[in-house]
């Protein structure tokens, strides 16, 4: 009867309700289509001033930004969420500009609450001794340690202590915060920790933090989001799969070995069923980028479920593109508009990879650097100044070359040059891609295809999409199939409301036919 009543509520509970799927099983929930355009951030001046530099930067040059992070220390102390206000004067008009802007705002956290803190202007939280006193606190209200100073854990166990973190999370989120960058600091306080539920591990206690930051905001708001840790170097599994709408894996030098251990963080979050996973572009901290390495690092990024772009290691130089000339702000336009080109892609392998239980990211090999992002697009790392590689092709299928239209066999291994503009990206034979095309960085389209779907095919044999369409920025969808046969040369299409849709048809010689068509239903040849 129990499954019956499970079943039935799974009948009940469309794409639309992601609470109920973050709270009934393992699986990575919908991630809102927003999070897959760009995102920027810095960690220098952490102010008003250098939000509006990035976001301005970016824009003037043509590059699209859909979400920013503002990094700490922001706030007066740690976590008292009350902003510094010698920092941002006017948050709520900042926000709204940002909004305004195309541009979401997501704000840095973590579940401490300091005595001595490094680098904000009040060392002691306005909260301790109210946490302290409440038994809001892991360890009995024992200080420890952190990276940021010294201080005591919110006690994401004890439901009262949850209740009184979550009105203080309200105060932002009415100010239209879409968001949390959810770091750790749990990991400081002990192997073990005391908690409102006895003594456990704090392997245990982490999707405790986590769990009741990503429920309580998207009860607020069902488009929300937290980026936090699947798998980190920097101390191993942080949150849940279920519980992370981003992945992201810590902190990582600009080099070609903090890109290596980017990439090995990332795909071991893929492999343990993380969904949408991020890559930061030139890492975080240490050694910044060169020409070279900030290239292979942004077509590397560009082609992961989430694009992220910010750091302290040159934040205002070497992360941005226009520092090492136009060239290469030419190229890191291109990859950051054909990511954003590829969103309603990506969120449709979202929502495949919440169904399934699995992660965007598809046979992912730490040893060739290599991933599926999705069924239908293959990828390799560049990961030297060398530019002539070895790529071998995913075990089923046949691939073609993005950029020369050639066909590859399942299995078979080849070598290639790449120039600092191409990138090795393969296309599955008889993929579907649903696109969203608004100019012609990119070359697949222009201006005239604002306010269409646009669908790039590759013709093989019979194939079909089952498109998980979004219909706004967040996480509700329309289903469209889409069937493709080849040897009929026909396309049909079924959706449930009328869609302007443009096809871009690629032939055996690399050569696109465009065919506009608009209806419901409806069948052609081409």
């Amino acid at each position: 009867m129990k499954n019956i009543l499970i079943a039935f509520i799974s009948l009940l509970c469309t794409a639309h309700s992601i609470k109920i799927y973050a709270q009934s099983d393992e699986r990575p929930p919908i991630s809102p289509l927003w999070v897959y355009e760009p995102w920027v951030w810095e960690d220098s001046l952490n102010n008003e001033i250098g939000v509006m530099r990035l976001v301005n930067e970016y824009q003037q040059n043509q590059i699209p930004v859909g979400a920013i992070i503002i990094d700490s220390p922001w706030s007066l102390s740690y976590n008292d969420f009350v902003w510094d206000k010698s920092k941002y004067p006017n948050p709520k008009n900042l926000i709204r500009l940002l909004r305004k802007r195309g541009v979401r705002t997501v704000m840095w956290l973590t579940g401490c609450v300091n005595s001595e803190s490094v680098d904000t202007k009040n060392q002691r939280s306005p909260d301790l001794e109210f946490v302290k006193s409440k038994g809001y606190a892991v360890n009995r209200g024992k200080e420890s340690k952190w990276w940021k100073g010294k201080g005591v854990h919110i006690d994401f166990t004890n439901p009262q202590a949850t209740k009184w973190w979550n009105s203080k999370l309200d105060e932002l989120l009415k100010l239209g915060v879409y968001g949390w960058k959810v770091d750790q600091g749990e990991i400081y306080f002990g192997d073990n920790v005391e908690t409102s539920k006895g003594t456990m591990s704090n392997e245990d206690f982490r999707p405790y933090y986590y769990r009741a930051i990503v429920e309580h905001s998207l009860k607020r708001n069902p488009n929300s989001m937290i980026l936090g840790r699947g798998y980190s170097h920097q101390g191993g599994y942080a949150a849940a799969a279920k519980d992370l709408t981003v992945s992201w894996s810590g902190d990582f030098s600009g080099n070609w070995e903090g890109l290596k251990l980017q990439i090995d963080n990332i795909y071991t979050s893929a492999q343990k069923g993380y969904g949408a996973l991020a890559c930061e572009i030139g890492g975080f901290f240490n050694e910044k980028s060169t020409r070279k390495q900030f290239i292979r690092y942004a077509q590397f990024g560009s082609l992961c479920p989430v694009m992220i772009n910010g750091g302290s290691n040159g934040p205002f130089s070497t992360h941005l593109p226009w520092y090492f000339g136009d060239d290469v702000t030419d190229i890191y336009r291109f990859y950051a508009t054909l990511h954003t080109e590829l969103s309603p892609y990506l969120f449709s392998v979202g929502v495949d990879a919440h169904n399934s239980g699995k992660s965007m990211l598809i046979s992912s090999s730490h040893q060739d650097h290599s991933h599926k992002l999705g069924e239908s697009i293959f990828v390799k790392a560049l990961i030297s100044d060398e530019d002539k590689t070895t790529i071998k092709m995913p075990s089923e299928g046949e691939w073609i070359d993005y950029w020369t239209g050639k066909t590859y066999a399942a299995g078979q291994e080849i070598e290639l040059q790449y120039n600092d503009m191409q990138y090795p990206i393969f296309i599955k034979s008889g993929a579907i891609i649903p696109m969203h095309i608004q100019s012609d960085v990119t070359g697949l389209g222009d201006t005239s295809f604002k306010g269409k779907q646009t669908f790039l095919i590759y013709p093989n044999a019979t194939s079909r999409l089952t498109y998980h369409k979004p219909t706004g920025e967040g996480i509700s969808y329309d289903d469209i199939e889409v069937i493709v046969n080849a040897d009929q040369r026909s396309i049909s299409v079924n959706a449930h409301i009328n869609e302007e849709c443009i096809f871009l048809i690629k032939d055996i010689n690399g050569q696109t036919k465009r065919i506009e068509k608009k209806g419901q239903s409806f069948s052609f040849s081409y």
